[in-house]
C-alpha cells in the first residue's frame, strides 16, 4: 500500500488534532497545579521564615530552658524552609535572580550559619551567658538580615511574577534586624 504526500500529510494531521483535542484543558490544569504549588511553597517558605524572625525578636527576653524550647521551634521552622526552596529552586533554576540568589544562601553558607546559630541556641542557649547570647544575636542577625533575607526575598519576588496576582511577599524581619 502506498501513500502519497497529499493523503498522508492530511491524515496525520486528522489523527494529530483528534489526540490533542482534550490537551489544552490538561495543560491548563497542570500548569493551575504548579501555580498552586509555587503560592504554597512561597507561602509555607514566609511562615516558616516568620517563625524564626519571632523567635530572634523575642531572644533578648528569653532564658534557659525557654531559650532552648524556643529555638527549636526557630531551628525546625528554618530546616523546613528548604522544602519550600527546592519546589522553587525546581521551577525558576534556571532564573538568574534565583542562581545569584541560591549563590547566597547555599555557596556562601549564609542559610547554613542561621542554622548553626539557631542549634547552638537550641543546644546550649540554657547554659550560654547573656553576652554569649548577644553576641550570637547580633552575629545572626547581621547575616539573616544584611544576606538571607534579602536572597529570600528575590525568591519571593521572582515567585510573584509567576504568580501574576497583584503582589510581592517579603520574608518577615525580626524587630531586631
Amino acid at each position: 500500500m502506498q501513500f502519497s504526500v497529499k493523503t498522508t500529510l492530511p491524515m496525520l494531521l486528522a489523527t494529530f488534532f483528534s489526540l490533542t483535542q482534550g490537551l489544552p484543558t490538561a495543560i491548563e490544569s497542570r500548569a493551575s497545579a504548579s501555580t498552586q504549588q509555587l503560592a504554597d511553597a512561597q507561602n509555607q517558605w514566609r511562615a516558616d521564615t516568620s517563625k524564626v524572625s519571632q523567635f530572634l525578636s523575642a531572644v533578648p527576653t528569653l532564658h534557659g530552658s525557654q531559650l532552648e524550647a524556643a529555638a527549636q521551634v526557630a531551628l525546625a521552622a528554618e530546616n523546613d524552609e528548604l522544602l519550600h526552596k527546592k519546589v522553587l529552586d525546581d521551577t525558576f533554576s534556571s532564573d538568574k535572580r534565583i542562581m545569584d540568589a541560591n549563590d547566597v544562601l547555599v555557596n556562601q553558607g549564609t542559610f547554613q550559619s542561621v542554622v548553626d546559630a539557631l542549634g547552638k541556641f537550641a543546644n546550649s542557649g540554657a547554659t550560654m551567658s547573656s553576652s554569649e547570647i548577644s553576641t550570637l544575636l547580633q552575629n545572626t542577625n547581621a547575616v539573616r538580615c544584611g544576606q538571607v533575607l534579602p536572597a529570600i526575598d528575590t525568591y519571593f519576588h521572582v515567585t510573584g511574577e509567576k504568580l501574576n496576582n497583584g503582589g510581592f511577599l517579603i520574608a518577615t524581619r525580626p524587630t531586631n534586624c
